[in-house]
């Protein structure tokens, strides 16, 4: 059975104009530059992009090449941060409890099982700036948002807004590089295996609404609210296509998207070296003979 569907995103998707690099708690962290100012991120704009960008960081790890701070802080300035804080929680209201329960992976503790955080340390986690009474403050401010009055629909993002949009919201340097590695680990193992590794929790899409008021056009709506979501959702569909276009340049190994299924290079400068080395290979061959 095939279904008929479209991707959307939430309202308040949200990233700013500059990112910095900072070290705090032994940690380097991605965080949103003081002053800098937010704008809607509608990650439909950027078709496939942000995919191919992050998956060439990955690459980049996969391989042990270095990955410069620009390459991370030219990411996040164009699609924002990923959203990890909000993807790691089984329950999508993690807000509202004490504990927070994480599902496998998580790329906190790299465990095989659920495992469990206080609230106050799993939010300073990501905003490691606050100290505990402004940890208590935003937990007491996201609890009263929630009212009798809210539709579900609208809490998550609102939610969002105040934790992972927020201008006191980053991310690890480390979590962002192990991310794109397992993103692009997967891919290779699909090119070669033409499946995914047998057990990938962390590509998993969590939380991920659907929105069925297309069904009289015979499509549900698939709507992402935060980065993660759109690259993890963007990477399957592009894999369970009937003719894969997602790929690994036979030369640089970088990703890329074609526009011809049968191309093996990502940029014909990468497919005339290839030929180059080719030639000078067999000429190796035939003098060796």
């Amino acid at each position: 059975m095939k279904a008929n569907f479209y991707i959307e995103n939430q309202r308040f998707c949200l990233a700013y104009d500059r990112y910095v690099i900072e070290e705090i708690n032994g940690k380097r962290y991605v965080l949103p530059e003081k002053g800098a100012k937010n704008h809607a991120s509608t990650f439909s704009d950027w078709i496939d992009r942000y995919l191919i960008d992050i998956l060439n960081i990955g690459k980049k790890v996969y391989y042990n090449e270095e990955v410069e701070d620009i390459e991370i802080l030219d990411y996040v300035r164009n699609y924002g941060l990923f959203g990890f804080m909000a993807d790691f929680p089984i329950d999508r209201y993690y807000v509202l409890d004490d504990n927070v329960a994480l599902r496998d992976y998580n790329l906190i503790d790299y465990e095989d099982h659920i495992t469990n955080m206080k609230l106050e340390e799993y939010l300073n986690f990501f905003m490691p700036k606050l100290n505990d009474n402004q940890i208590k403050e935003l937990i007491e401010k996201c609890r009263k948002d929630i009212s009798p009055r809210i539709m579900e629909k609208y809490l998550t993002p609102e939610l969002n807004e105040f934790l992972i949009f927020s201008k006191n919201y980053g991310e690890s340097v480390d979590m962002i590089l192990q991310y794109s590695k397992i993103l692009y680990e997967h891919l290779v193992h699909f090119v070669e295996e033409r499946h995914l590794m047998n057990y990938s929790p962390l590509i998993a899409i969590n939380n991920l609404y659907t929105n069925i008021d297309s069904l009289h056009n015979n499509e549900i709506g698939l709507v992402y609210g935060y980065l993660k979501q759109a690259i993890d959702l963007n990477f399957l569909v592009n894999l369970s296509q009937d003719t894969i276009m997602l790929k690994i340049c036979k030369f640089c190994h970088k990703a890329f998207i074609p526009k011809n299924s049968k191309a093996e290079y990502d940029t014909p400068q990468c497919k005339n070296k290839a030929n180059v080395y080719s030639f000078r290979k067999r000429a190796q061959e035939d003098i060796t003979c």
